[in-house]
């Protein structure tokens, strides 16, 4: 029998009906006896719930972890649906991946204007001109103002509701896909590439050059997704030593791409005002900020690194 859930809860959803909170990722429903393109659509399945879960505390109010976990939902989804793709050599899946990271982008400046606020600025301005600092806090309350209107017009938007809706398609549908029967062959190969294209970029980041590392943070976190959608075919143990390694790596390296969105915050709240309207004690404040972080981040990056040749060494749980 079908499950029922995907479909149902994007339609409570859209009629503002049903709990809205927060939700966080879960397992998938799988198992070995499954075919691969079942433990898709499975994984489809759960990746739906939690996106449209999730847009719904948007729509209900200002859900700082609620549009977290709208993005980690977009960004699974993207992972599931390149993986899989590619294993299955069906190319249009492209398609709902684009558009999924579309939608991901425009919820972007919202969160990261959130994160900016609510961790980021505190610890600077402990350091600096109260008075500026207050007047450059009120300034990324507006840009966080209008991010937000931006956020919630996306989930309430045609393009949102439509990708929903063919995710559901696609999770209830009995399209063939896959050439091999085999699910524990078909993970193994799944993992494999991901674990692959992260040691690739693993070799470049020793360049401690932000982009490298910034690079080696995204195959990390596309490695831990892929890990967490087949953990239960795997011994629990086994796979949670090695997603927890692999959080702890990402936070170091997730430190580093904070220190880049401080930059960004910094630049577009300059730009909009053309360094005309900006009160005096403003730039202050903003170089504070940015010199605070850029100061650490040498030291961030060396201990992520060395977290990295840690990691390195951990027997991967599929082999």
């Amino acid at each position: 029998m079908d499950d029922p859930r995907p479909a149902s809860i994007h339609s409570l959803s859209r009629r503002g009906l049903g709990p809205a909170q927060p939700v966080k990722a879960r397992p998938p429903r799988i198992n070995r006896a499954m075919r691969p393109e079942d433990a898709f659509r499975a994984t489809l399945s759960d990746c739906l719930a939690q996106m449209t879960a999730n847009a719904a505390t948007v729509r209900a109010g200002r859900s700082v972890e609620g549009l977290h976990q709208l993005r980690v939902a977009l960004r699974r989804l993207e992972v599931v649906l390149k993986a899989f793709g590619e294993e299955f050599q069906q190319g249009w899946l492209d398609d709902l991946r684009g558009r999924a990271k579309i939608l991901s982008s425009r919820l972007g400046p919202a969160r990261d204007l959130d994160v900016f606020i609510t961790q980021l600025l505190d610890a600077p301005a402990e350091e600096g001109d109260r008075e500026a600092f207050a007047h450059l806090r009120d300034r990324m309350e507006q840009m966080r103002a209008r991010a937000w209107k931006q956020a919630v017009d996306c989930v309430n938007g045609a393009d949102f509701g439509l990708l929903a809706e063919d995710i559901a398609g696609l999770a209830h549908s009995r399209l063939p896909m896959s050439p091999d029967t085999r699910l524990d062959r078909v993970a193994a190969r799944l993992l494999g590439r991901q674990q692959k294209r992260a040691v690739k970029r693993g070799r470049k980041a020793k360049s401690c050059e932000e982009g490298d590392l910034h690079r080696l943070r995204i195959a990390l976190k596309k490695l831990r997704y892929t890990a967490e959608f087949l953990a239960p075919l795997y011994p629990k143990k086994n796979v949670r030593r090695y997603v927890k390694q692999l959080r702890g790596l990402q936070e170091h390296l997730g430190a580093i791409n904070d220190i880049a969105h401080v930059r960004a915050a910094m630049t577009a709240m300059l730009r909009e005002t053309d360094g005309k309207r900006a009160h005096p004690g403003e730039r202050y404040a903003a170089g504070l900020v940015a010199g605070w972080y850029r100061a650490r981040r040498p030291r961030i990056a060396k201990q992520a690194l060395k977290r990295w040749k840690r990691f390195r060494k951990i027997t991967p749980f599929w082999e």
